[in-house]
């Protein structure tokens, strides 16, 4: 009877911090790009090199798995998935770093995307669709409380967690980027009022002094209008990433050294592909291989990321004290 007490209670301490904190979940060793691609009939989630080798598949349901978003440790993946099937709806869930552990974030499913993590990884900001226009919301990661913040989509959260940087204007008017101050709520554009419309998926860089985003100069006219550009915090160096010819280049994502940004930009037989571009050179190198679309991922790199707070010792410690016991 008393082994059984003993191991009744190792199974509720380890259920208990398994919980809290996530110490059976492991960042990956090396760096790592999770992606999605259709390449099996389906949407699902992938790993790669940042040199494109080693694609894996971590993903495995039959529904849309799509937009992952490492941690700020490395050890879990935020997404987005259609797997309430009965609600016809996105919502967003989370995985450890291998696929395992799929959990949803919300209770009660509703339509969320354009999710990103803050720094700190306890909170994640993301998209809402209600009465005909985005809002960005703000919640905890146990998703036990959600908060309205600002008419617009496509957050991207600073890195000192002070703010967000997001797209502002309806369905059909012009999009620019504006600034969110998480704790006022007060926001301003990002521009003067007369320059950069048309703008696109804002993503703020690492070192936190710039912004990168796609923009077409020209909206009405064909796709290859749209490309990469970055500009400082402060407004100033507008400028272009890719050379003229180059053609169509959407959503970009930084690296987390901030001097190299993924991009999405079609091959030569105009399937959409993951590309990379270095800052220094701007020589765009795809990285996805030819024959499916394949749509641009997250880059965690272990040398980069935040320390882990929670210490897989004070299980051992305590699995240790019950068994004295």
């Amino acid at each position: 009877m008393k082994n059984k007490h003993v191991i009744f209670s190792i199974f509720i301490f380890a259920l208990f911090y398994a919980n809290i904190y996530p110490i059976f979940a492991q960042a990956p060793t090396t760096p790592k790009i999770a992606f999605m691609t259709a390449r099996n009939k389906n949407r699902d989630i992938y790993l790669m090199n940042p040199d494109g080798s080693g694609m894996e598949r971590i993903t495995h349901h039959p529904a849309m798995d799509i937009s992952p978003k490492w941690s700020p440790t490395g050890e879990q993946i935020l997404f987005e998935s259609d797997r309430d099937r009965e609600r016809l709806s996105w919502d967003l869930y989370l995985m450890d770093a291998d696929g395992s552990n799929v959990r949803r974030i919300f209770a009660k499913s509703k339509d969320r995307r354009s999710s990103v993590w803050s720094p700190d990884g306890k909170q994640i900001a993301y998209n809402r669709w209600e009465q005909g226009m985005y809002y960005i919301y703000i919640a905890p990661i146990d998703g036990k409380k959600e908060e309205r913040m600002v008419i617009g989509s496509q957050p991207s959260w600073s890195p000192d967690g002070t703010e967000i940087a997001f797209i502002e204007g309806g369905t059909r008017d012009p999009k620019r980027i504006s600034i969110l101050n998480v704790k006022t709520r007060k926001h301003k554009f990002f521009f003067p009022p007369k320059a950069p419309d048309w703008v696109r998926h804002v993503a703020w860089a690492p070192t936190g002094d710039k912004f990168a985003f796609s923009w077409n100069k020209d909206p009405g006219l064909d796709l290859d209008g749209n490309t990469i550009y970055i500009v400082n915090r402060d407004g100033t160096g507008v400028r272009r990433i890719l050379d003229e010819g180059v053609g169509y280049a959407v959503e970009p994502s930084w690296s987390p050294s901030a001097d190299t940004l993924l991009y999405g930009g079609l091959d030569k037989n105009r399937d959409l592909q993951m590309f990379k571009v270095s800052l220094k050179d701007g020589v765009p190198v795809q990285l996805t291989p030819p024959g499916f679309w394949h749509y641009v991922g997250d880059w965690f790199d272990p040398a980069y990321a935040l320390p882990v707070s929670p210490q897989p010792h004070l299980l051992t410690t305590i699995w240790g004290e019950v068994k004295q016991r």
